[in-house]
């Protein structure tokens, strides 16, 4: 078994950057900034832990496609699921820490008696990621494809 160690920099990268950083940052955050957010609609504790959890299956699925050959069906599961991944956790930033919004998002200002309600409608940008995913799916289906026919190629030489 070949360990492409670079792919497991790059998951150390994605643990630091999805897992790490973000639970830090809730500790540092003011408690005013926290109950500001709050207020606005915007579950901080839920958006964390729904942001560590994604970095936690971003950084499971790297380090899998680290070990697994190009050419094996592991490989293009791990890669095809790690888009899928980076697709909900767009859907996450894009839905203000719900999911389940696909981009369409209600935030609610108030200052005193006054009430201002934000109405995020980003649900273009859920569209074009979803082109973008379809069409890196597909671009990992061909790059097994042509992986798997060079080892075959390598066998038979």
């Amino acid at each position: 078994m070949k360990v492409r160690w670079g792919d497991v920099a790059g998951a150390l990268v994605t643990l630091t950057v999805f897992v790490a950083l973000p639970l830090t940052a809730l500790r540092y955050l003011p408690p005013q900034t926290l109950l500001q957010l709050e207020e606005a609609g915007i579950e901080v504790q839920g958006l964390v832990n729904q942001t560590v959890m994604l970095g936690l299956v971003l950084t499971a699925l790297a380090i899998g496609k680290a070990l697994a050959a190009k050419s094996s069906v592991e490989y293009l599961v791990l890669d095809v699921s790690s888009i899928v991944a980076g697709l909900a956790f767009t859907l996450l930033v894009v839905g203000a820490g719900d999911l389940g919004s696909l981009g369409y998002s209600r935030l609610t200002l108030s200052e005193g008696k006054q009430a201002t309600e934000i109405t995020l409608d980003l649900r273009a940008f859920v569209y074009i990621s979803l082109g973008i995913v379809a069409l890196m799916i597909l671009q990992s289906v061909l790059r097994f494809r042509e992986a798997k026919a060079e080892a075959s190629m390598q066998v038979q030489a």
